[in-house]
């Protein structure tokens, strides 16, 4: 009785001072890892990886804390309220450059083969804007919805740029940290000209406001890659959760390319509002590939340029292999070959 009474204090104790939360310090029982996300399709595997055990199943138990933009991932991870946190390449290297402590340990929203995949972005106008599909030199002087600061701004400066026009041509009409259900409203309602967001939210601007269209969908004008990050004590004191994490990633990943339709309906589960029909057509212009590759790479020093020129002026250069723990995606794919048997081979070099 004495010995089992030891025991359970031992287990109460060890449960107090888990960095994995209470209930998860046991011998028994499995890590946590609680991870901050965004509401949009580029965070898709993470839902589908909890709904369908995958996480679980290599051995972490992932809690979701679901948020509208990207500057709220960069805080929860800040106040150590999450372990990990998805976020776009854009806000990771801001957040770098403001000094955050986050290493790059796997991709989830990303196509390995090219430095150019921005398909998931897109500015759509409303009927009567005057703004021409494809003639980018109509946005001057309308009225520009988004949310300053996230990948939808930075966006739009890197496709102005491109026509030689500045970000002082368009009026911004800044949405702030909301959820960007609100861009169909503003189109609907007439109180702006055209929308800036990313998927499933572009989809449901044309599917709600009558008669909107795409003035350009991506272009290859950046790469919007959705990363998972970690904070870099925890790489040193945790390396086997982050593996058994990286590795549910993976898993993750091939189901939501194998089973879109489903991943969809998992995900109107998470963030109510999402016309499941809609987000069926949002998910084909997506990619799930988690490989971190050379033009993975490229693509993040291509969007190490764009913040420099656009954001941060004047601030010293990142080391961007530096900025990536890649050894736990690379034992993924040596551990677990066939989540990556369906994906197209990487150009020679890649």
């Amino acid at each position: 009785m004495r010995y089992d009474r030891c025991k359970w204090l031992f287990a109460v104790l060890l449960s107090a001072v888990s960095p994995w939360g209470a209930g998860a310090a046991s011998a028994q029982s499995m890590p946590v890892m609680e991870v901050v996300v965004g509401n949009n399709f580029g965070h898709l595997p993470m839902f589908v990886g909890v709904e369908k055990g995958l996480f679980r199943k290599h051995g972490v138990d992932v809690k979701l804390k679901v948020v509208n933009i990207g500057s709220q991932m960069v805080t929860s991870m800040q106040k150590n309220e999450v372990q990990m946190g998805d976020m776009s390449v854009t806000t990771f290297l801001k957040a770098r450059h403001g000094g955050d402590p986050f290493r790059v340990i796997g991709v989830i929203q990303s196509d390995a083969t090219r430095a150019n995949a921005d398909e998931p972005l897109a500015i759509v106008a409303r009927k009567g804007s005057g703004i021409r599909a494809g003639n980018i030199e109509d946005l001057k002087g309308k009225r520009i919805a988004l949310s300053r600061g996230q990948t939808s701004d930075e966006y739009l400066k890197m496709v102005l740029a491109r026509r030689n026009m500045k970000y002082e041509d368009v009026e911004i009409i800044d949405i702030g940290n909301g959820s960007q259900t609100q861009l169909a409203t503003l189109l609907k309602e007439g109180k702006a000209d055209a929308s800036v967001c990313w998927e499933p939210f572009n989809t449901m601007v044309l599917d709600q406001a009558a008669e909107s269209y795409v003035v350009v969908r991506g272009g290859g004008h950046m790469s919007y890659i959705m990363v998972a990050t970690t904070h870099e004590p925890t790489l040193k004191t945790s390396p086997d959760v982050v593996r058994k994490f990286v590795a549910g990633l993976a898993a993750a990943s091939q189901y939501t390319r194998q089973h879109r339709d489903e991943a969809v309906e998992i995900f109107a589960k998470w963030v109510p509002g999402l016309d499941p029909a809609v987000g069926k057509k949002a998910i084909q212009h997506i990619s799930y590939d988690p490989r971190v590759s050379a033009a993975v790479i490229q693509a993040f020093e291509a969007a190490e340029d764009d913040v420099l020129s656009n954001t941060l002026k004047g601030a010293a250069r990142l080391n961007v292999p530096d900025q990536f723990a890649a050894s736990f995606m690379a034992d993924a794919q040596k551990s677990n070959p066939e989540y990556f048997s369906d994906l197209p081979p990487l150009p020679a070099g890649r």
